[in-house]
């Protein structure tokens, strides 16, 4: 049998399997976008931090990691709440610590902790107050270990929680599928 004939027929038949394969598996992300849930008209946010927890000054990196996370993503500037078209307002209800790893020969002393931040979200309209969207649950933790002294290591794991915190807030709030 010549191979070229060969070759050319398992092509033909390649192609016949390939279309109806390819064209199955991208019926499935029919009923799917990927976008904003925001209504087009809204483009500037302020951005609210209000700590309810026993931690101080821990909204300050929460704000931090929201205007980074939101320039970032890009979809929306943030500005003052005079010039806005929307203000997010983030309330932190929740800090906890929690061991997660024990020295061996201290069983009490804890070598590696959790910090988890909880609270919600509820972007609104600047001028009505009216709720667009709201998250009632949100979270960001790090895992971090302990060295020396506690207040240390959580100031070093704080960023990073916040962090987590503020790309669920983005992602909850502004991306929508």
């Amino acid at each position: 049998m010549n191979r070229a004939l060969f070759y050319g027929v398992g092509m033909k038949s390649a192609k016949f399997l390939l279309f109806p394969i390819l064209a199955l598996a991208l019926s499935g992300c029919a009923g799917y976008r990927a976008g904003s849930s925001l209504d087009p008209s809204i483009r500037t946010v302020s951005i609210t931090v209000i700590n309810k927890t026993d931690e101080p000054s821990i909204e300050v990196a929460v704000q931090k990691a929201l205007r980074a996370e939101l320039q970032m993503d890009g979809r929306l500037k943030v500005r003052s709440q005079e010039e806005a078209d929307c203000a997010l307002t983030v309330t932190l209800t929740r800090f906890n610590l929690d061991p997660l790893a024990y020295n061996r020969r201290q069983g009490s002393r804890a070598e590696e902790y959790r910090m988890t931040l909880s609270g919600s979200a509820v972007l609104s309209k600047a001028e009505t107050d009216e709720v667009i969207l709201e998250n009632p649950m949100i979270r960001g933790e790090a895992e971090f270990p302990f060295f020396e002294d506690l207040t240390s290591a959580k100031r070093g794991a704080l960023p990073e929680a916040a962090a987590d915190l503020a790309r669920t807030v983005v992602s909850t709030l502004v991306t929508s599928w």
